[in-house]
């Protein structure tokens, strides 16, 4: 009884003891707490400033504007020949120069095929003509003697009658006998078949003239068929042009019609490109009055490459089905800056270059050209007009790379915001930290 009665006093000593030390505790974090409370600082109270926003203008100004249409394409050769055998035989010359990139010269000649029997038949049509023509001087140093021998026959002949007609005179007097007469008369008759002998030759040598001169043509024909394969075993251009392949050896024997190599002419190059139907609104003015666009080439994703000049040379009859595209050929003319020392080989064109084409259009006037960053959606702008932000829409003329051409809503002078302006409400209060011109 007395062991139950101290164990309950012991726990509740031991529960007035833990409450005691929380109450402690407590107190001391209410006073720490008061302490800081009381001796905190007070911050200053100040008035809200709103900021205007400053921004980068730039000033857009007008002129003439050429808008430039842009296409890409593979170059081409304008002229493109193949070498190709006209006669058969064996090879047995090649121009050393005769290599795939090399260049050649109007003159030189390229390839020569075995001319020994060529020279044989031409060394026989020579003779041909030769005695063809031997012939026909013969013939007409004949002419002359046949007509020589009429002329004389002639003579002859009136003499023979003058003597006939005075010897029949003399008999009809009694003073020559009959005789004499038939002797007389027999003179005459052979003097008229002589006479008549000389002009049947004569009469014969317009025909024989004319065979002979058939003889001289048909061997000159010869010679002149001689001397033609003679000249198609040699084979040569006329331009001066680039190697694009070679496919013949020396001491092969080539057939009529074989190919043995390409060429091309020297700045001879073209390209063909596709223009989107839209883009052609720029270039249509320029063909109405005659005029070929100018353009500019260069070689594409190649920076410092050079730059070509070209113009339009042709419009292709019908548009591109696939792309409705109308394809146009640029010839390529002069390099900007040509002739340079010191151009690297490997920057100018070839064939199968794969360039950039910028083709100057029409130029219009009174045109504003800005940052086409700077356009809003709608085709509004943002204005700088007495401090103030304007939202204005303009009428955009072409929005062409990173440029826009505005025909309309713009002034010279006006201040378009190129600076970042979120929340922007018209009428808000802008400050001009910098001022830039448009191009």
């Amino acid at each position: 009884m007395i062991f139950s009665i101290f164990k309950r006093d012991t726990a509740m000593a031991s529960f007035f003891f833990r409450l005691i030390r929380v109450i402690i505790v407590l107190g001391i974090a209410l006073g720490v707490a008061f302490w800081l409370f009381s001796t905190r600082h007070r911050p200053e109270k100040q008035s809200v400033v709103h900021a205007v926003p400053g921004v980068r203008v730039i000033k857009a100004v007008s002129g003439p504007r050429t808008m430039t249409v842009e296409a890409f394409g593979t170059v081409i050769p304008r002229k493109k020949v193949n070498l190709a055998a006209e006669i058969g035989g064996r090879i047995d010359y090649i121009h050393p120069g005769l290599q795939e990139g090399a260049a050649i010269r109007a003159e030189d000649l390229l390839i020569r095929i075995d001319q020994r029997s060529f020279v044989l038949d031409e060394n026989a049509a020579l003779a041909g003509v030769s005695q063809a023509r031997a012939d026909v001087d013969r013939m007409t140093r004949e002419i002359a003697n046949y007509t020589a021998d009429v002329e004389l026959a002639q003579k002859n002949l009136a003499l023979t009658r003058n003597e006939w007609d005075r010897v029949k005179t003399l008999e009809q007097n009694q003073f020559a006998s009959k005789t004499s007469v038939d002797k007389a008369e027999q003179q005459y008759l052979a003097a008229r078949i002589q006479l008549q002998s000389a002009q049947n030759r004569l009469a014969l040598t317009p025909a024989m003239m004319a065979q002979l001169k058939a003889a001289l043509a048909l061997a000159e024909n010869t010679l002149a068929k001689a001397r033609l394969v003679l000249d198609k075993s040699e084979i040569r251009v006329g331009f001066d042009g680039y190697v694009l392949t070679r496919q013949a050896e020396l001491g092969e024997f080539v057939s009529p019609g074989q190919i043995l190599g390409t060429l091309y002419e020297k700045g001879g190059l073209d390209v063909d490109v596709n223009i989107p139907l839209e883009e052609l609104t720029w270039m249509t003015p320029l063909f109405d009055k005659g005029q070929q666009p100018r353009a500019r080439v260069a070689i594409a994703n190649l920076e410092g490459g050079g730059i070509w000049h070209a113009r339009v040379a042709r419009i292709k009859a019908n548009i591109d089905e696939k792309t409705r595209t109308l394809p146009i050929t640029l010839e390529i003319g002069a390099r900007l800056g040509q002739g340079v020392a010191g151009t690297d080989p490997l920057m100018t064109l070839k064939p199968g270059t794969f360039v950039r084409c910028k083709i100057l259009g029409q130029t219009l006037e009174n045109v504003f050209q800005i940052p086409r960053y700077l356009m809003h959606q709608d085709n509004r702008l943002y204005l700088v007009r007495d401090n103030k932000l304007s939202i204005k829409t303009v009428t955009v003329l072409r929005k062409y790379e990173d440029k826009a051409f505005i025909s309309g809503g713009l002034s010279d002078g006006d201040r378009i915001v190129a600076s970042p302006l979120p929340a922007a409400v018209d009428g808000m209060a802008l400050s001009v930290k910098a001022e830039e011109v448009s191009p």
